[in-house]
């Protein structure tokens, strides 16, 4: 169900009708050219499927017309080898990229075909098409052909990156092997990797299960907002940087130290070091400062081990069912979210806190897990609430008005020309001061209310996390004395 209002942004655009119209033209052209790009591409594709197929053929005619039918892989190889290499040559691409290329024509010119007729159309680019090929890749012609049809709407609506983690939700929900095999399997992968950089730096990944390395992650964010606010002069990358080199040589971090001389927070100006005060040293354990900010959707049935059901962290993937248990227990206090076993939408939520807008904020951060304008990925703590209509415009205090926006994105709306349109699933319309239209999505589908949201219950008290204008807008919308 959605309900349609219209674009409010309560400012004026700032380019007039005639550049309105020539700046709408101009980014038409764009477009057009991109689709004109993927067109290309999709019969670059073809021509690639069709040099692999006749070289094919032919090591096929070669092996039968020397009489020895088991020579077929040898020879085929053989021609498959040497097209790959003269292809690189052609195009000045590694050998290794040129086989890589072949072996996606033929994937798409054979199995996926709705992909290749849409990038044909210019409804996809060149890497959407290499990210359903990658992300299907284990799969079985048939359920190939099943997860090609769940995907390839999504990646017709959405950009590369919010695709990405799109398709790993869809394509859990079409998987016949269970999490736990799967997950037993990517496990026993697990590893360190080092990788050298300039200036005396270096890059150190580590593949790990992804409950441990939220959690890790949001221990080392605890500890570095921790320590920034006990008068650490480091950046909180810095110090989430120097927490996990003495998490892993030491066994624990230190935040604070006893003394001037050998305090580890230091700032640097002008090429020289300089101590920040002495503090009290404070040993502490990085897995004590996660649990409380790993939010976990899981079904209900799941977390009381009746079925298997995997677990969500929202913005970063699923987790097996017996993790995300364990996750729950150790988390201090119990947030409940229900959510469907099929769609993975949320059913419900607790109704336990006294002030709405405490509860808005909590769901609406996951369902939309980042900034909703088109292609913003910054995370909620670098966005804020905003209501799609203004709160002195009429908008109001609910689910259906509000969503994350980045301090970037909220300027643009109200001072740039650039309106919105919400509907009741969380979709945004945006509207830009060209007047083309974009959409962007929610991570997560939220129920609506049970009562009409666009005409709430008056409970007499203006939003707590709305400026002064809008208070004073409310009381008189509503007839609210003044105390």
């Amino acid at each position: 169900m959605t309900f349609e209002v219209p674009f409010d942004s309560g400012v004026t655009p700032l380019a007039s009708d005639l550049g309105t119209s020539w700046q709408a033209e101009l980014l038409e052209r764009v477009c057009q050219g991109r689709r004109e790009i993927a067109k290309i591409e999709a019969a670059e594709v073809r021509v690639l499927a069709d040099l692999l197929m006749d070289a094919e053929g032919s090591a096929g005619e070669d092996a039968i017309d020397a009489g020895d039918v088991a020579d077929v892989t040898r020879r085929h190889d053989l021609k498959v080898r040497s097209l790959a290499t003269e292809l690189a040559a052609s195009l000045k691409i590694s050998v290794r990229t040129a086989e890589q290329r072949l072996a996606e024509a033929w994937t798409l010119a054979n199995e996926l075909r709705a992909t290749l007729a849409a990038l044909e159309a210019g409804d996809i680019s060149r890497a959407h098409a290499h990210e359903i090929i990658t992300e299907t890749a284990h799969l079985p012609s048939g359920s190939r052909v099943a997860a090609e049809a769940a995907l390839l709407p999504w990646a017709k609506k959405l950009g590369l990156a919010r695709f990405r983690k799109k398709a790993a939700q869809v394509l859990e929900t079409l998987e016949t092997e269970s999490l736990r095999r799967r997950h037993e399997r990517a496990f026993a992968k697990r590893h360190i990797e080092l990788t050298p950089a300039r200036d005396g730096m270096a890059h150190l990944d580590a593949y790990l299960e992804l409950s441990d390395a939220a959690r890790i992650k949001a221990g080392l964010e605890n500890a570095a907002q921790e320590a920034r606010a006990a008068g650490d002069a480091r950046t909180g990358a810095q110090l989430e940087a120097d927490f996990a080199v003495e998490l892993l040589l030491d066994g624990q971090i230190t935040i604070g130290s006893l003394d001037t001389q050998t305090d580890q927070a230091r700032s640097t100006r002008d090429g020289k070091v300089s101590a920040s005060p002495a503090r009290e040293a404070r040993t502490a354990a990085v897995k004590h400062r996660a649990a409380v900010t790993v939010d976990v959707l899981i079904p209900a049935e799941t977390l009381a081990g009746k079925n298997d059901q995997p677990g969500l962290i929202p913005g970063l993937g699923v987790i097996d069912p017996f993790r995300a248990r364990e996750l729950v227990a150790l988390a201090p206090s119990l947030r409940r979210i229900l959510t469907d076993p099929i769609t993975s939408a949320i059913l419900d939520f607790d109704r336990t806190t006294y002030r709405v807008p405490a509860e808005l904020k909590r769901v609406l951060k996951l369902r939309d897990q980042h900034c909703r304008a088109p292609g913003c990925g910054a995370p909620p703590k670098y966005t804020e609430l905003d209501h799609s209509i203004a709160y002195a415009r009429g908008g109001t205090t609910a689910l259906t008005d509000l969503a994350h926006l980045c301090k970037n994105h909220h300027v643009l709306k109200h001072q740039a020309g650039w309106s919105l349109r919400q509907y009741l699933d969380g979709v945004l319309d945006w509207r830009a001061p060209s007047g083309r239209t974009y959409r962007t999505y929610p991570e997560l589908t939220v129920p609506t209310r049970r009562t009409d949201p666009w005409n709430p219950p008056d409970t007499g008290e203006p939003a707590p996390f709305d400026g002064p204008k809008a208070r004073k807008a409310h009381r008189a919308r509503r007839r609210i004395p003044r105390n």
